[in-house]
């Protein structure tokens, strides 16, 4: 039996109709909303601490204080710490580093912990210190309570 020209069209349009369906329907199928699958792939940042004396540098000028720091920053501190000045020169995704001038001919320091180095020469000295990492110039003690990117909590305090 002999298709008319109008049963073969009709053929050939299911074919591809068909045809279009099962290719549509190969490959894998996202059943969560947009948003939902921008969320998974942005992580977010994990948030600091609340800082003690939150983010009045001022309060380190009696030489103790927590507070959430962005760089670049000057941090007082009393002379009696036999250091003359201490800045926040950068604040990494995971580092601090602080750079400073001590006072007097004394000049020494320490750091322990993670990501940790601690330098003195020509008249200054720099702290870069991880988290949780403590580090001293002289008298001054600093430990990096938290860092997160561009913003960091720093708690200072006498180093004896």
């Amino acid at each position: 039996m002999r298709m008319t020209p109008r049963e073969s069209t009709f053929r050939r349009r299911v074919l591809v109709a068909v045809a279009v369906l099962a290719l549509t329907g190969c490959g894998p199928t996202d059943t969560s909303p947009p948003d939902a699958s921008a969320r998974k792939k942005t992580p977010s940042a994990p948030t600091l601490p609340k800082a003690a004396d939150g983010t009045d540098l001022k309060a380190c000028a009696d030489g103790r204080c927590e507070v959430q720091v962005d760089a670049p920053a000057d941090l007082p501190v009393p002379r009696k710490l036999q250091v003359a000045s201490v800045r926040v020169q950068s604040v990494g995704p995971d580092t601090v580093t602080l750079v400073g001038r001590p006072l007097g001919s004394r000049t020494g320091g320490f750091c322990t912990g993670v990501k940790c180095s601690s330098s003195s020469a020509g008249g200054k000295f720099t702290l870069t210190l991880g988290p949780a990492s403590t580090g001293s110039q002289n008298d001054l003690k600093v430990t990096v309570v938290a860092v997160n990117g561009g913003s960091a909590v720093l708690r200072l305090a006498p180093a004896s």
